[in-house]
Order: C-alpha cells, then structure tokens, then sequence
C-alpha cells in the first residue's frame, strides 16, 4: 500500500515538474526574451544597447561569447556574419581568452634612438 501510495506522489510531481520545464523554453519566456534581445542587439550593432541588455539580463560578457548562439551561431561568429563590427571589437578580448591568446606588452622598454 505504501509503496504504490509512494509511486502514486513521485508520478504526480515529475509530472508537474517536466510541465515546469517545458514553461522555461516557452516564447515568451524570461529566457528566451534574453535571448532574442541579446541577439537582435548584436544583429543591429548596437554596442551599448548589448551591455544593457546583458547587464539588465545579469549575464557576464565572458558568458555570452561562450554559452550565447544566435541562428546556431556562436554570438562572435553571429556578430561577425551581420558585419557588427562595434559588438564584435567589444566582445574580441573574452573571445581571447578561450583561445587562451595572450599578449605581452614591454611597459618599461627603453625608447629607441
């Protein structure tokens, strides 16, 4: 009797929470609104507009350029195939860092004669 009681309730909650799940990928989701801005602000080369969005959206830039895909592109390549030059030139140094690119720049170096 317990035992079917017990798999009566785990049946009803994974129920509700594959519903719950499904609500987060709906169109009008919090997730995906993020989303589409996020990728309509890059589209639309608007530099400053991106860095609102992502900020309002609490999503670090370094995230973005790694997790973000705009119509299955990575969000640089996506900045990069709509010539979305100002976004692409913001977003380029955290790109950088998950190639694991480095530049050393000599601050001290004496001036050449």
């Amino acid at each position: 009797m317990k035992t079917a009681l017990l798999f009566a309730v785990s049946l009803a909650s994974a129920g509700v929470a594959v519903s719950a799940m499904a609500a987060d990928y709906q169109k009008n989701g919090y997730i995906y609104q993020a989303l589409v801005q996020v990728c309509s602000e890059t589209a639309d080369d608007d530099r400053l507009g991106l860095h609102n969005t992502l900020k309002a959206y609490r999503i670090s830039k370094q995230t973005a350029v790694e997790k973000v895909v705009c119509n299955g592109q990575q969000l640089m390549d996506f900045a990069r195939a709509n010539q979305a030059v100002k976004v692409a030139t913001m977003l380029q140094p955290y790109e950088d860092r998950i190639k694991g690119r480095v530049t050393i720049h000599d601050v001290a170096a004496p001036a050449a004669n």
